[in-house]
């Protein structure tokens, strides 16, 4: 059970960090490889076959492994494939939406009255956005359904530190997100029940002496995004996006 709990921990590491580095990158790298493609694009390209594919090796090593201890119920199992299974979707054709529309947009800054303009900002700028963050939303929450009861007595402190820099990793980007992407009025609520949820339920299974890597995770990840939406929100007062600062 170490074992297990040791690659588990730095997995949910690994997709943390990928996570932010595919979400935060592309957006420090504006220079032109060729217009209207910047080194940013080709990279954002990669997004989606590094986070699903990592998102997929959590889901299958919690199954594996409650399946082991038979601690699996199909009604369970079946709940969260639909949902991991809709995040994983969303996630994917947000994604495919924002790459292409967003490249768009850089050809039609001095169009911003034209219809064109405005069709291709609905599709880069609020549904996009959306769907990209809907997606991994309900990816973590199949995930936190699914292994809530995972079995583990302990974490070492290694584990816990794979797994507080995983989640700031995660929860940092789920903020930035939001803010950028104009979706603070789904992702402020939703990183408030992610974490209350996480929680609940974290605090239930330390009951029974068992400590959850991913419960730990979510509940550490997206109780850092509460604290950030609020401080952003405060001195900022409201959420303006960071390209209107003019920091990227």
């Amino acid at each position: 059970m170490k074992e297990k709990s040791n690659k588990i921990c730095f997995l949910l590491f690994v997709f943390g960090f990928v996570y932010a580095f595919f979400h935060v990158m592309p957006a420090l790298l504006p220079t032109f490889l060729k217009s209207p493609l910047t080194w940013g694009d080709m990279l954002d390209f990669f997004t989606p076959f590094t986070v699903i594919p990592l998102a997929y090796l959590l889901y299958f090593r919690a199954k594996k492994t409650l399946q082991s201890f038979d601690l699996l119920g199909r009604t369970r199992s079946l709940a969260v494939k639909i949902v991991l299974a809709v995040g994983f979707i969303l996630y994917v054709d947000g994604h495919g939406l924002h790459l292409s529309a967003n490249s768009i947009a850089r050809l039609l800054k001095n169009m911003k009255e034209s219809e064109l303009f405005r069709a291709n900002y609905l599709f880069d700028e609020i549904i996009s956005h959306f769907m990209w963050d809907v997606g991994v939303f309900l990816i973590s929450i199949s995930l936190i359904i699914l292994a809530y009861k995972l079995p583990f007595k302990s974490l070492s402190k290694v584990n816990l530190a794979f797994l507080y820099l995983g989640a700031a990793f995660y929860g940092f980007t789920f903020t930035v997100n939001g803010i950028e992407g104009q979706t603070v009025v789904f992702t402020f609520p939703a990183a408030f029940l992610g974490f209350l949820l996480a929680l609940f339920l974290f605090l239930k299974r330390r009951k029974k002496g068992l400590q959850n890597p991913y419960l730990f995770f979510f509940s550490s990840a997206y109780f850092l995004s509460v604290l950030l939406f609020v401080y952003w929100g405060i001195t900022r007062s409201g959420f303006p996006e960071f390209s209107e600062l003019g920091w990227i």
